[in-house]
């Protein structure tokens, strides 16, 4: 199973390192079942991107090797205001609904709607950017997560493990989901 982040220059760190830690645990030997079948790769269009914060990483794929993942993941940051103009970024995502597990937090959403996959759906997204994506013709709705078939959006950085979860829920099951997000959860 491929699994690919769609990351740019100026991402938002959270949104790009928890969600890689936790497809990552699906390597551990608990899971050794997936491990010949997992490859989890970030995927940009330019051989280094730079988060917001100011870490560097290199790429590990072109952008469109997204096309033939099973599931995409959009991370957000201050880089997608650009990269929702650059047609050149959009036209190398040819993402599938029909095909792939797709999902996009904070104004990483402004990325599916600029590829038109929320026509007619709604999304949730930061507080500070329902305006931009109402602006772009779609119906918001205030919650951490919002699913319509193979598509999810979601609001606020934490809500990065949700989408995790309903990646490797969709692609594994149930059981190995609740187990990467409880590896990570607070002590009570």
């Amino acid at each position: 199973m491929k699994i690919a982040f769609v990351a740019f220059e100026g991402f938002t760190d959270v949104d790009l390192f928890m969600p890689w830690d936790l497809f990552f645990r699906v390597k551990e030997p608990t899971y050794a079942a997936y491990q010949g079948e997992w490859d989890v790769r970030i995927c940009a269009d330019t051989a280094s991107i730079g988060s917001y914060s100011g870490v560097r990483i290199d790429r590990h794929a072109p952008l469109e090797w997204a096309n033939e993942a099973d599931a995409v993941f959009i991370v957000s940051g201050p880089g997608c205001r650009s990269k929702i103009k650059d047609p050149a970024f959009l036209s190398a995502l040819r993402l599938d609904p029909a095909r792939q597990r797709i999902a996009a937090i904070d104004s990483g959403v402004l990325i599916l709607a600029a590829l038109g996959l929320l026509d007619g759906l709604s999304a949730t997204t930061y507080p500070s950017v329902f305006g931009e994506l109402e602006a772009m013709g779609v119906a918001t709705e205030r919650k951490p997560m919002v699913v319509h078939g193979n598509l999810a959006t979601g609001g606020g950085c934490l809500a990065t493990q949700d989408l995790a979860a309903w990646i490797v829920e969709g692609l594994i099951g149930a059981e190995v989901a609740r187990s990467i997000v409880d590896s990570v959860a607070k002590v009570e």
